[in-house]
């Protein structure tokens, strides 16, 4: 294949396309009927960066997946250091395909993980199936995360499960709210005292940012509603294998040292609630594998219509059963 050839799959519902040689990313996740674009186009081109390259390097957009950790974490004893946003997305993934089905996957650089990911439409959903693989005859830590950059606009809605109430800080700009710090949701109160509604998408505004995590207790799913086209999406996922949703804000307000940023909203369905491998050794969230071993998960990315938001809501909590006999959470690694 050349660097530029693209896989896709494509039912009456959906079109779905990805980009093997840059990161196995998907590059395109559109509506049929509406022909509307839910992931957030690339900044700049598709272009080769160095083994430690910043994620802001990169071309900034689509659907990616960070393998062994989102944040860069520092050499520790016994281990490499691991890059910004992780290995997988530098990388040249391998393509192994079938009919109706895309399979890809990488081995990652700095530690010795191998992640396949195969796809497939089923009706208005997206199913991704998840592959990890210790490779080497030691115990090895990781955390994973999805990190899919949605496109949106102004007056799109966050979704989560009723049962979220607080989320916990990672990042935010200009210290809106304190890292490390437990605040409500969707209202907030800022450092300064005004309640923020972070459910509700504002306009660019060239300072907002923010990453937090929610925890998934009674269900796991996270939804953008895409309120003047009566359509949105709903990440659905197991809360036993991924028991956190990171939520990346960002109006118009990174890279800082790019003149195209991001407008955007990821939901990021993942295995720990803090982005550094380091930190979730620290706390607890870290995974890990032991020799030889591998584990399983699935996320399901289904296509919702619905006229109102109150109707969005509705369905998005009608979350099915993501463990089957054959894509069972493989609890030991846990």
């Amino acid at each position: 294949m050349s660097e530029q050839e693209l896989l896709w799959l494509q039912n009456d519902a959906l079109r779905v396309e990805f980009l093997p040689a840059f990161g196995g990313k998907i590059t395109s996740l559109r509506s049929v009927r509406t022909g509307e674009e839910f992931l957030l186009p690339p900044l700049g081109g598709y272009h080769r960066v160095s083994p430690f390259a910043n994620f802001s390097e990169s071309d900034g957009g689509g659907f990616d997946e960070c393998l062994p950790s989102v944040a860069a974490c520092e050499r520790s004893p016994g281990q490499d250091p691991v890059p910004d946003h992780g290995d997988l997305w530098r990388l040249n993934w391998h393509v192994d395909s079938q009919r109706d089905e895309v399979t890809l996957y990488a081995e990652a650089e700095s530690r010795p993980l191998r992640l396949t990911r195969s796809a497939h439409l089923q009706g208005a959903s997206l199913i991704l199936d998840y592959d990890l693989l210790n490779l080497s005859d030691s115990t090895t830590g990781w955390l994973w995360s999805a990190h899919p950059l949605l496109r949106v606009q102004p007056g799109d809605r966050i979704v989560l499960p009723k049962s979220v109430d607080q989320v916990s800080v990672e990042y935010s700009a200009g210290d809106l709210f304190p890292r490390n710090t437990l605040i409500s949701w969707p209202t907030a109160k800022s450092t300064s005292g005004l309640m923020t509604d972070l459910s509700r998408v504002g306009e660019k505004d060239g300072v907002t940012a923010h990453k937090i995590f929610a925890p998934m207790e009674t269900a796991a799913w996270g939804a953008l509603y895409r309120t003047k086209l009566a359509q949105g999406l709903v990440f659905r996922f197991n809360q036993t294998a991924l028991p956190f949703l990171g939520i990346w804000i960002c109006s118009d307000a990174w890279p800082q040292e790019r003149q195209d940023k991001q407008y955007t909203v990821a939901l990021e369905p993942t295995t720990s609630n803090v982005d550094s491998l380091a930190d979730a050794e620290r706390n607890g969230t870290a995974r890990s594998l032991a020799p030889r071993d591998g584990c399983q998960w699935r996320i399901e990315i289904q296509l919702v219509e619905a006229s109102s938001l109150a109707e969005f809501e509705s369905l998005c909590s009608k979350v099915p059963n993501l463990s089957s006999p054959s894509h069972a959470v493989d609890l030991s690694t846990q």
